[in-house]
């Protein structure tokens, strides 16, 4: 007896793009939520492994250099093994990682179960989350990898606290297991409905590409060709600039804010601010980058990001700084709902998954370098104003390296 794919009468109601982009949000929540939850559990960590701060500060540095540096690796199996297999065993990886760290009993326990183990796990979800989309959608395909990235923001809000509510009421190791639970049955939910092309599930992709076909149809590319040409560099070296504001802000902004005088609170509730509109402004600010051009959108939007970031070092009152900080988000989410869409629309939908994942790279050396060496700017001139105001006008020059870059794709 044949048992019926559930995902074919889902694609004779509405177009299945729509359903895979669902997955890749539900994705994004969970990687980007249990990442950042890592913050909340610092003090427990702290009591529990006798750890200096800097120690888990490197946990967390490791984990996110992993994620962008392993995600090659997922990139090319996800190219030549498609979307749903890589999906499912990365989040068996992440899971596993996740309930290793609530039974950790040492700190190089909670290295290699948080920083390493977990770690893997993202990796391939966020390939998945990010990078699949462009493949289904082209007409609107800023709409749908917006709506999907919205699923960092959306993990940014709901998972920290959650987990922090948790550590209240059970303790930090029964918590640790309530966020593997809950990405155990979020990932569920994403392999289920995930689907590596639509033919797979009989959709119907002309309403979309007009013919019903891509650009994959056409055969393999030169990856290293593209890799080393002149505009791949310059996107590159782009996203690296472009978003060493947001590491900076994320890591410092509440310290900045205490010394700044606007009150420490003011800047935890930044980050809040900046969860909520970088969310709002992926899904509509996506929609809008199919109208008005997506490279373009990402260049207005990384201006935003990096002026917003001048302005936050500056900003003389807390409610000056909630209003830039969303600024930033809204700059924050027009880049960053739009990094599989422009990839795609520059180097094409061939090997997206591998590109993509090269690309990413930009966010392992700017998330490892750029926190520390504000910190070290701090130390020396006794402030973060110039390290805010440094890390903004590095994000303005990378807008403009994106911009040469897209001229000459």
């Amino acid at each position: 007896m044949v048992i019926p794919d559930p995902r074919r009468a889902l694609a004779r109601r509405v177009y299945y793009g729509w359903v895979v982009a669902v997955a890749c949000f539900l994705a994004s929540v969970v990687v980007f939520g249990s990442s950042y939850a890592f913050g909340v559990f610092y003090d427990a960590f702290i009591d529990s492994f006798g750890a200096p701060r800097s120690w888990l500060a490197f946990v967390f540095g490791l984990q996110t250099a992993l994620l962008y540096v392993v995600g090659i690796g997922a990139g090319r199996l996800i190219d030549r093994h498609g979307q749903r297999r890589v999906a499912a065993v990365s989040s068996v990886i992440l899971v596993a990682g996740l309930v290793w760290t609530a039974f950790a009993r040492s700190y190089v326990e909670l290295l290699l179960a948080f920083g390493v183990v977990s770690a893997t796990g993202m990796a391939g979800l966020y390939i998945v989350g990010y990078a699949t989309l462009p493949a289904w959608f082209e007409r609107r395909r800023g709409l749908a990898t917006g709506f999907a990235a919205a699923g960092l923001g959306a993990g940014l809000v709901v998972v920290p606290p959650g987990a922090d509510a948790a550590i209240a009421a059970f303790g930090w190791r029964r918590a640790m297991l309530v966020v593997a639970g809950f990405a155990v049955v979020l990932l569920a939910v994403v392999v289920v409905l995930l689907a590596d092309t639509p033919e797979e599930v009989g959709a119907d992709s002309s309403v979309e590409f007009g013919d019903g076909e891509t650009d994959e149809d056409e055969g393999k590319i030169d990856v290293r060709a593209v890799v080393s040409s002149a505009p791949f560099l310059l996107v590159l070296v782009g996203w690296l600039l472009v978003f060493t504001p947001m590491y900076v802000v994320f890591s410092h902004v509440v310290l900045h804010a205490s010394d700044a005088g606007v009150g420490r609170s003011t800047g935890v509730l930044a980050i809040a601010v900046i969860g909520v509109t970088t969310t709002a402004a992926r899904i509509g600010i996506g929609g809008l980058s199919d109208r008005l051009g997506r490279t373009r959108t990402f260049v207005t939007g990384a201006i935003v990001l990096g002026s917003a970031t001048v302005g936050i070092a500056v900003a003389p009152t807390a409610t000056a700084l909630l209003v830039i900080a969303a600024a930033f988000g809204a700059g924050y989410g027009a880049c960053g709902g739009l990094l599989g869409a422009i990839t795609a629309d520059l180097f094409g939908n061939r090997s997206l998954n591998t590109l993509f994942a090269i690309l990413s790279l930009a966010f392992a050396i700017s998330g490892l370098f750029a926190p520390p060496l504000a910190g070290l700017w701090f130390e020396i001139a006794d402030s973060y104003r110039p390290a805010f105001v440094a890390a903004g006008l590095l994000g303005i020059a990378g807008s403009g390296c994106v911009a040469l870059g897209s001229a000459r794709a």
